[in-house]
């Protein structure tokens, strides 16, 4: 195998492959890129998996002699972004990988690619086609409320659900909600509705831009194929019924409060300098064109802003609620301001955007804090 490519343009292809390397593994090979170049069609072929997660990425370089090839991923990305801004040359030498740039040589020793996972097979026959930019949004719009906890898989994905007429991204970790609906036609001959892992969708998240529109998805039995320009993604479905998360969502919620986003995510910024580091929480003290939001550190201190000319109708309430949390909901609201319906102290709020959009509708449940 030897090849030559531009700095800049390898950088530009493989910058978020390393996402998808594990850092804890049973199976050193994971932590290597396959690296696949193709003499004939002049492409060099990148691979990065966790077994769960498969991303492929395919681009021109200059090839003189076709190769394959496992290596440490963590050493050609340091390399490789330390090299100067030059023509890169890379060398298969029986078990040692030679990478040269200007005046900077290295001798980097391979793994054994016949033990790297067996990469699955692009198939472009019977793809759906979704719009890019909107599947972005939808992503945004959930990822966030993607639970951490390992031992609860079902909550560390996002749901997805296709029917002829729409698509609907959910998530939650069981303390907010976030619900995301497409109102647009898809040439789909009957639902679909799995649970994707997050990672997969973070991916997609990074490489989506405006010069692609349109990204392809094949759904099988086990897994789901994304390609989108030079990148291809396959991704397990995480197995297990998605929880009824409908019936934690309030009917009844009559304090509405609308308020500037900026305004009140600023202040809850501030407040939350002094919110305590065990709950984060932060109070919201609602009335008649008001709101005060407080916040207090044993042994530190409090915090305390007041908001004057909201909007309000309801009764006055006080409501607690995990700042972070609150933040994350505010940082993908889109609309100027923000609409919150809440019921009383200890029942979840809801959050919505002000501005009625016909293709989309986003809805985030919070539960609030405890007040004692």
């Amino acid at each position: 195998m030897k090849f030559s490519i531009e700095k800049v343009d390898l950088q530009a292809q493989i910058q978020h492959l390393y996402n998808i390397v594990p850092s804890k593994n049973t199976m050193p090979i994971l932590t290597n890129y396959l690296i696949e170049a193709d003499e004939q069609n002049n492409v060099i072929k990148f691979t990065a998996t966790d077994l769960e997660i498969t991303v492929v990425v395919e681009f021109e370089a200059n090839i003189v002699e076709g190769g394959k090839t496992a290596i440490s991923a963590k050493n050609l990305n340091e390399i490789i972004n330390l090299l100067p801004e030059a023509m890169i040359h890379f060398i298969l030498d029986e078990d040692r990988l030679k990478i040269n740039c200007k005046k900077s040589k290295f001798n980097l020793l391979c793994a054994e690619s016949s033990q790297f996972p067996l990469v699955p097979q692009k198939d472009l026959s019977n793809v759906i086609t979704l719009d890019a930019k909107m599947f972005k949004k939808m992503i945004d719009n959930t990822q966030f409320a993607v639970s951490s906890e390992i031992n609860r898989p079902i909550f560390s994905g996002i749901f997805w659900k296709m029917a002829a007429d729409s698509q609907l991204m959910v998530a939650t970790d069981g303390k907010k909600i976030a619900e995301f609906k497409l109102n647009k036609q898809i040439d789909l001959p009957q639902s679909v509705e799995q649970i994707i892992p997050t990672k997969g969708f973070l991916f997609l998240d990074k490489v989506i831009t405006d010069d692609l529109p349109e990204i392809a998805v094949l759904i099988e039995s086990n897994r789901v194929m994304f390609a989108y320009g030079n990148y291809t993604i396959f991704t397990h479905i995480i197995e297990g019924r998605f929880p009824d998360y409908t019936k934690a969502i309030p009917t009844n919620n009559n304090n509405v409060l609308v308020i500037n986003k900026k305004e009140l995510r600023e202040a809850v910024k501030r407040v939350s300098l002094l919110a305590s580091e065990e709950t984060f929480k932060v109070k919201l003290d609602i009335a008649e064109n008001t709101l005060v939001i407080n916040s207090i550190k044993r042994e530190e201190g409090d915090a305390n802003e007041k908001i004057e000319n909201v909007k309000y109708s309801g009764e006055p309430l006080t409501i607690a609620f995990n700042y972070r949390y609150l933040i994350a909901i505010l940082a993908v609201v889109e609309s100027d301001e923000i609409e919150i319906r809440m019921g009383k102290s200890n029942e979840p709020a809801l959050f919505f955007n002000t501005e009625i959009k016909e293709d989309f509708e986003a809805r985030f449940l919070l539960m609030p804090l405890r007040l004692v």
